[in-house]
């Protein structure tokens, strides 16, 4: 049995998108001033206070996104056979991510820490897959209770996601960039962190679809990303030369400047 990949797509991407824009998502959701203590730190490229400086919705958002696409690639990991190249995986969400949350998770009565531990505890043991594609499901289940704790009227407004899917993409530059030495990938972990929050950075901009189609019919935000595809095209690094980090960064600069102008 295979983990289902549907479960995942329906989960719901270097240089900030500007300070007006900025400014415009966090004035719009005033009312959740108070901000979500910073994610935890995240490898070499680091996940600590991504979203500091958005809304306490839009961290929550965030720090959501980072679990999701950390168990996202652990999930691809398990479904190939590499069950222990999963685990740690399957373990930052907790380690690195969850503890920044845990505040408002638990003041929002939608904390989800025993779901994470029994999915880790699973792998550890090398569990079938189909335990641990069920494992994987309750904690889905428990992330969407979370997510809907966010108004889900917001959770479609450019103004609200836009600034995640940015910071959710120079995250995933920056773990990149943390793999790479000398030109080749040395640290897989990292480039599998930087896939994994690419992908939940792109079905998030797939929630922007209704707003894209008047603000942005050519579909430049959508091209944009995808150019950036080729940079994790596979679940285990590439060999040889690959991508610089620089050019990578620089076309998540593009996919900012198109998430820009989305309305």
């Amino acid at each position: 049995m295979r983990i289902n990949a549907k479960l995942w797509v329906g989960v719901g991407l270097c240089v900030a998108m500007g300070q007006t824009g900025m400014a415009m998502a966090q004035d719009h959701h005033a009312g959740h001033g108070a901000a979500v203590p910073a994610a935890a730190e995240g490898g070499e490229g680091g996940e600590l206070g991504a979203f500091d400086n958005l809304s306490e919705d839009q961290q929550l958002q965030g720090s959501l996104g980072l679990i999701r696409g950390h168990l996202s690639v652990g999930r691809e990991l398990y479904n190939a056979g590499r069950g222990g190249d999963a685990i740690p995986h399957f373990l930052h969400p907790a380690e690195e991510i969850y503890d920044g949350a845990r505040p408002v998770l638990d003041t929002r009565k939608a904390g989800f820490e025993a779901e994470l531990d029994a999915l880790v505890a699973l792998a550890r043991a090398k569990a079938p897959v189909a335990d641990v594609v069920k494992a994987l499901e309750t904690v889905e289940k428990a992330i969407a209770k979370a997510e809907a704790t966010i108004a889900a009227a917001d959770r479609a407004k450019p103004a609200f996601l836009t600034p995640v899917i940015a910071t959710l993409l120079r995250t995933a530059a920056s773990e990149y960039a943390a793999a790479v030495e000398d030109g080749v990938i040395t640290s897989p972990i990292e480039y599998q962190d930087g896939r994994g929050f690419y992908a939940i950075a792109k079905v998030y901009l797939h929630r922007l679809a209704a707003s894209a189609a008047t603000s942005d019919p050519s579909g430049n935000a959508a091209k944009a990303m995808d150019k950036l595809a080729p940079v994790w095209a596979t679940l285990q690094p590439p060999k040889g030369k690959v991508t610089p980090p620089g050019e990578v960064s620089a076309m998540v600069s593009n996919v900012e400047l198109a998430l820009s102008r989305l309305r």
